[in-house]
């Protein structure tokens, strides 16, 4: 298990400082809302006893293989993460039901014994597959001993599924790197492992045994001979199926412990009590936790493939050799919490609910602790400068990010590296962890057609808004392409990328009808929307036959506009003004030839008022002998005969009946 360790990169190298704000954002990165953890000096195993698995543990360096699958690593169901080095030789999916984040390397609550901040954390020699809805966080909160978020490295031998470069929204590395395409080259370091499993379990299985075992009412007791540097078991995987209680006894200080696991066939094991000279240690809380995990090794010999089963915490290194499960069947599948190593030259399988394996370095070579990794590769950087319009700055939201990668090809040994970058608005970002003597070109991913990016836990980056549509960046010098320095190299390299959001135009026209109308000024208000914000609004004032100067607007926007009811004049009035159209929506195209707002208006005239027609006075009517009486004269009663007439003025107006005469 030694040789040269190739470092290869593909994938996401995020910024190594924001500025001070910026900064303070992305350091609480997929920390899932935990304190951050006790600091320890990088490059140093855990001394002593590691307390058991919690959130502020202090941190310890561990590049030696945590987990180790000779053929593929699945993570399905509740499983929650896998802590340390992960190496798969076959292919690994992580897909979670209902899904969720699944961490590797670094993890929310573990041992604290990680891999070295910006090193490879998962190994993977065929392809490497996320599932929709599921979120792999590699190298949370892994930060260098500046104190900057560098996170975990992702070496992949054959393709990401989804394309890592094309969409990341599976994906968080934390500023680390993936590399795909690598081949062989992916797993390399770990090519003699799974005949050095098998030699060693070979050479644990001949080990004589120290102490004695006894199985009977649901428990198993190890009682050791209180003097071995290395106490020795054998149990038959029957006998430790049937008996979930794990009791140790008579373990000197320092010791470690062989479990050899004896019979073939599939094993299903579900321990729920651990104990340490009469004291229950399978508590997290326990002070013992660490000491049992650590020193103890179950060695399954000849099992066809082990089910560690139930949902409680399993203490010790597990080493299946065998790799000839059930078809169907993984040869490691784990629905429990585990805590040590796990390694076998067959599938793991991990698929709980909220399962997580802890870290716990066996204390006995080759399974040990490493505190560093083997020969990293050099790497420099490069730095990205963003210029935004304050006009157009001004739009987006407080704290907002631009996003893009760079794409390097890695000039001997194939494959390529992509690393992500964030960059606020006139501020600057160094993209490092790229590979001295690379090819590389810079991207920005912003507007339509964006590369996708991970959802963050908690506080993340507030990425620029894709409602908006952007011009081409602008890049000085251009194009952004360049050969990456070695860091002690006089000439390094800064590239500035401009923005500038796109915008359009549209016009007022004010149109009057009716005859009579009186000059007049027209007012009123103009407002655009985009995505439901407020992105422009104004006032406007026409009067007949004018039409504003072009309105600029975003492109994508909503505009509308309104007008101030105008007084009426003496003699007339203004109907309520018709707008055409409604609304516009903003095109790129508009810039040249604005789009056009209508506002009419019709001017109605008041009709005179009617002159009243004078009522006539009646004239009189004819006497008995048919003459009429001189003006100003009375008619008498009596001028007026039976079935006669009174005239008017010429004219019969009453026809009379019947006349009474009346009374003096």
């Amino acid at each position: 298990m030694s040789g040269t360790r190739r470092r290869s990169l593909r994938g996401m190298a995020l910024i190594a400082a924001l500025g001070v704000t910026v900064a303070a954002t992305l350091t609480s990165w997929s920390v899932l809302g935990l304190a951050d953890p006790a600091t320890a000096e990088l490059g140093e195993c855990p001394p002593g006893t590691i307390p058991g698995p919690g959130n502020t543990n202090p941190i310890w360096t561990d590049d030696n293989v945590a987990i180790y699958a000779g053929q593929d690593f699945r993570a399905e169901a509740g499983a929650a993460e896998a802590e340390g080095l992960v190496v798969v030789q076959g292919d690994a999916d992580f897909t979670k039901s209902p899904g969720g984040t699944f961490n590797v390397g670094w993890v929310g609550v573990g041992s604290g014994v990680v891999p070295t901040p910006g090193e490879t954390m998962l190994a993977v020699g065929g392809d490497l597959s996320v599932g929709a809805g599921t979120v792999l966080d590699v190298g949370a909160n892994a930060r260098n001993a500046a104190n900057e978020l560098v996170g975990g490295n992702v070496d992949v031998g054959g393709i990401t599924t989804p394309d890592y470069e094309s969409d990341g929204s599976r994906y968080r590395l934390n500023n680390g790197t993936l590399s795909q395409d690598l081949g062989a080259g992916a797993t390399a370091n770990w090519s003699t492992w799974g005949a050095d499993i098998a030699a060693a379990s070979t050479t644990y299985a001949a080990l004589p045994s120290t102490g004695t075992v006894t199985a009977a009412f649901t428990v198993i007791d190890f009682v050791g001979d209180g003097a071995a540097t290395q106490q020795v078991f054998t149990v038959t995987s029957a006998a430790l199926a049937a008996n979930p209680e794990i009791h140790f006894t008579g373990i000197p200080a320092g010791a470690s412990v062989v479990i050899n696991v004896t019979g073939s066939g599939p094993v299903t094991w579900a321990p729920y009590y651990f104990s340490d000279n009469g004291v229950r240690v399978d508590d997290p809380a326990s002070p013992d936790f660490g000491t049992v995990a650590q020193r103890t090794l179950w060695n399954f010999v000849a099992a066809t493939s082990v089910h560690v089963a139930g949902s409680s915490q399993v203490l010790g290194t597990i080493l299946l050799p065998a790799a000839d499960p059930a078809a169907d069947q993984p040869a490691l599948r784990v629905t429990a919490s585990t805590n040590g190593r796990l390694y076998t030259n067959g599938t793991i399988v991990m698929d709980g609910v909220g399962n997580e394996h802890h870290n716990y370095p066996w204390i006995e070579p080759p399974f040990d602790c490493i505190p560093e990794p083997i020969v990293p590769q050099a790497t420099g950087s490069v730095t990205i400068a963003k210029e935004v319009a304050p006009e157009d700055a001004a739009f987006l939201p407080d704290g907002v990010l631009f996003h893009g990668i760079v794409t390097c090809e890695l000039p001997d040994e194939g494959g390529e590296v992509v690393a992500e970058w964030y960059v606020a608005p006139g501020g600057s970002t160094v993209v490092d962890g790229l590979p001295v003597g690379a090819s590389c070109v810079i991207q920005e991913s912003i507007g339509v057609g964006a590369r996708a990016v991970a959802p963050l836990v908690l506080v993340g980056p507030v990425l620029a808004p894709t409602y908006f549509l952007w011009q081409t960046p602008v890049w000085d010098p251009s194009p952004p392409e360049f050969v990456v320095p070695a860091s002690d190299d006089p000439v390094q390299f800064t590239f500035t990328v401009t923005n500038a959001l796109v915008r359009g135009a549209f016009t007022i026209e004010k149109a009057v009808e009716g005859e009579g109308a009186p000059a007049a000024t027209f007012a009123g208000t103009w407002s655009c929307t985009l995505s439901g914000e407020v992105v422009g609004e104004g006032e406007w004032s026409l009067q007949a036959g004018e039409t504003t100067e072009p309105i600029d607007a975003l492109v994508g926007a909503t505009c509308t506009i309104a007008e101030i009811a105008p007084g009426d004049p003496d003699g007339g009035r203004w109907s309520a003004p018709v707008i055409d159209p409604a609304s516009v929506t903003i095109t790129a195209a508009s810039a040249q030839e604005p789009l056009t707002f209508q506002v009419i208006n019709t001017f109605t005239t008041d009709s005179p008022t009617p002159t009243p027609t004078p009522t006539p006075t009646p004239e009189p009517g004819p006497g008995p002998g048919g003459e009429l009486p001189a003006t100003g004269t009375t008619v008498p009663w009596w001028a007026i005969a039976v079935g006669g007439a009174l005239l008017i003025g010429g004219a019969a107006v009453v026809l009379i009946t019947a006349v009474r005469r009346r009374r003096s």
